[in-house]
């Protein structure tokens, strides 16, 4: 991305990398850049995206290597991929934005932030200017922007760099009124009323009728999520532990009137972003994640429910947006959970930084049912009746959730 440096901040910049100054916080100086751009020059890095080479613009500085990470011109790539990529010059950042993640880089930092959370980078944006004619490229590293942005990143030995768009998953489309699928083809991922269970308590209102609750599972596929008794010959892996919940939780809700939509429905991996979108997309009024805790320590243990009060970007709440709210939710599935599995109570805790309840729309909850990591938990959790009583303590506080807002 090209910048006309015509500020005080730019010139003192432009001085300091002059002077081999070491950018603040980090070991990249002039002489790394100049060694960098050398080396390009006379053996050039190119790009590829999906298998097509990104061109430049001729003002751009090209691809440069510095302490072995290659660093590219910010808007080419990630435009061409669909992305925006903006520059405030006020904080000397760069905002490169691609679905609902965003990462900010800060020129000469080597803190970087994806969606609000601090990540550590091995090497900072630059503004380069070898020409010295005072017109800079803003260059970012392109493994960390790439891969934060789920993109998939790999090296030609020819000099290549080859980036890999983020998978897109097609999302059935559902009407959030009826709870009718409009895409045949994705008719196995959304799951209608009927059921075989014959559910014994609360009955959902029909004013809450057609109000869509996404089931997800947490980890799953090579995601093994929290392990008790790690490598020994009775380990439990907490993917494991999730799915039969999760599926228990969705025939309970079927069976009370509720519609619902599973995120998985076996043993596949989806990123937490893939997730979110897909709870998104289908426009569901409730997400609820399906997990079970760890901790370093065995002493911790008992149930916890996390939850994120949203407010979008007109300051609207998730009262005024869904007529529902993750708190209220979170507090009755937390006491119902409780009473259904006997556990310690741990209480609700606000937690906005969970990417699954910043990234979703909707009101949303983490389910945190016992501690993989406590010996009394994980002795529960290996019980034939551990399933069936997570999943009816999540079912019936979600029902009355959903009865006591819609009247």
């Amino acid at each position: 991305m090209k910048k006309i440096m015509v500020t005080v901040t730019m010139i003192i910049m432009l001085i300091a990398m002059a002077s081999g100054l070491v950018y603040a916080g980090t070991n990249i100086g002039q002489s790394d850049i100049n060694e960098g751009l050398k080396f390009c020059q006379e053996y050039p890095v190119s790009l590829k995206l999906d298998g097509n080479k990104i061109a430049f613009s001729q003002k751009d500085v090209p691809p440069v290597i510095v302490k072995e990470r290659t660093l590219i011109p910010a808007r080419a790539l990630f435009e061409a991929m669909g992305g925006k990529v903006t520059w405030e010059n006020d904080t000397q950042t760069v905002h490169v934005t691609y679905d609902n993640t965003e990462v900010v880089l800060t020129i000469g930092s080597n803190k970087a932030l994806v969606n609000g959370i601090t990540k550590e980078l091995e090497v900072p944006a630059l503004i380069m200017d070898p020409d010295g004619d005072y017109y800079g490229s803003t260059m970012i590293p392109v493994r960390f922007t790439a891969e934060a942005l789920g993109c998939g990143v790999g090296w030609d030995a020819s000099r290549i760099v080859l980036i890999t768009s983020p998978k897109k998953i097609e999302i059935p489309v559902v009407d959030s009124n009826t709870g009718n699928n409009n895409q045949n083809s994705n008719q196995n991922n959304y799951v209608d009323n009927n059921s075989d269970i014959t559910w014994q308590f609360e009955q959902l209102k029909e004013a809450a009728k057609g109000k869509i609750v996404a089931i997800d599972m947490g980890h799953g596929g090579h995601d093994s999520g929290s392990i008790g008794h790690k490598d020994k010959s009775d380990q439990l892996c907490e993917k494991d532990v999730n799915l039969p919940i999760g599926l228990k939780l969705n025939e309970y809700l079927k069976s009370a009137g509720v519609s619902t939509y599973m995120i998985r429905e076996s043993d596949v991996y989806y990123t937490l972003l893939e997730r979110a979108q897909k709870a998104n997309n289908i426009g569901a009024t409730i997400f609820v994640s399906i997990h079970n805790n760890s901790n370093d320590s065995a002493v911790p243990h008992g149930t916890e429910v996390l939850y994120n009060s949203k407010l979008n970007a007109e300051g609207k709440s998730e009262m005024d947006l869904y007529g529902i709210q993750s708190k209220d939710i979170a507090k009755n599935v937390e006491s119902e959970m409780v009473k259904s599995l006997g556990t310690y109570n741990r209480g609700i805790k606000s937690s906005p930084e969970m990417a699954v309840l910043n990234k979703t729309s909707m009101p949303a909850i983490i389910v945190e049912g016992a501690f993989l990591s406590n010996e009394s938990d994980l002795e529960m959790m290996r019980k034939a009746d551990y399933a069936d009583n997570y999943a009816l303590g999540v079912a019936k506080g979600i029902i009355k959730s959903l009865n006591e807002s819609f009247q």
